[in-house]
């Protein structure tokens, strides 16, 4: 199970964590970015709200969130339209083509080769939209 940022607290907007964290249910244990010694990459932009990162093409898409400053990728509202990809066999990161509307509170899938993302807050903190796209290579 892999964990891509986040926020501390209630379902509050925050800066967000730049954190990266692996559990292994085999071994009972757990990998952290910030742990002393770690080699395991942190996220690239710090935020929370992003949702849950698809898994595509054997990597993670950790697409969109919410800020309460402004950062890469950053728009109005104080969210994201920025897409990072995680490659948990090299732990690298890049940076993909950005989401065409910046969102939050995203919950992406993959289907039919294509990853759907439907909804989601255009603005920081209670938002919503009936945004529907859609990213294939």
């Amino acid at each position: 199970m892999f964990v891509f940022g986040g926020r501390s607290g209630g379902n509050f907007v925050t800066n967000g964590f730049d954190d990266v964290q692996i559990f292994d249910p085999a071994t009972n244990t757990w990998q952290w970015s910030g742990a002393p010694g770690s080699t395991l990459l942190p996220l690239p932009q710090k935020r929370g709200g992003m949702g849950k990162a698809p898994f595509y093409g054997n990597e993670f898409y950790v697409m969109g969130g919410e800020t309460t400053n402004s950062g890469t990728g950053q728009v109005t509202g104080n969210v994201y339209n920025r897409v990072d990809v995680y490659n948990p066999i090299t732990n690298t990161w890049r940076l993909e083509v950005t989401m065409p509307t910046a969102r939050h509170g995203i919950s992406p899938f993959v289907a039919d080769g294509k990853i759907f993302v439907a909804g989601g807050g255009v603005q920081a903190a209670h938002s919503n939209s009936a945004v529907f796209e859609i990213f294939s290579r």
